[in-house]
């Protein structure tokens, strides 16, 4: 097992205060958890094999209310997320995420194109702009994944129904 496998297992091994039990339909996740110690940022929902990690699951729940066009878009990019882990080994798609930011950003496409086009579906405004640059501060070990142009590019040609943006 690699180093960073170890490390995460050893941030992964302690107690979590909350837990929110997910519906089957979104296997292979099963849980949102809370814990601060894992994720960057209070926005942030980070998928490591078949759970969420988030740092306030109240603060999650206020954002994506159940049953809410925001909670299935953010599920369903997390399950994709997931769902490339599990094919992939977590350990090796962990390491490639971190270290490659063309496999980061390969992997960040296919999670918000189906987060996007949810939203879009479901007659929720998306504002082009707040997503790439949100997608501009997405960094790994080699620096940032994508320019705020490149972002804005990708979210205009999902939402314009582009197959493979």
């Amino acid at each position: 097992m690699s180093r960073l496998a170890l490390a995460l297992c050893a941030l992964l091994s302690g107690c979590s205060s909350q837990v929110l039990r997910l519906e089957p339909r979104w296997a292979p996740l099963v849980e949102v958890v809370e814990r601060p110690a894992l994720v960057l940022s209070d926005e942030a929902s980070t998928t490591l094999g078949n759970r969420i990690y988030v740092v306030d699951l109240s603060g999650w729940e206020r954002r994506y209310p159940e049953g809410s066009p925001e909670r299935e878009g953010l599920l369903l990019h997390e399950q994709e997320h997931a769902r490339r882990q599990a094919a992939a080994g977590l350990g090796r798609w962990l390491v490639a995420y971190l270290d490659d930011t063309d496999v980061m950003w390969d992997e960040e496409r296919r999670g918000w194109a189906l987060e996007l086009r949810h939203l879009q579906r479901s007659g929720r405004p998306v504002n082009p702009e707040k997503i790439a640059a949100i997608l501009r501060g997405y960094r790994n070990l080699h620096g940032r994944m994508v320019s705020y142009p490149a972002a804005l590019a990708f979210v205009r040609a999902v939402l314009a129904g582009a197959p493979d943006p």
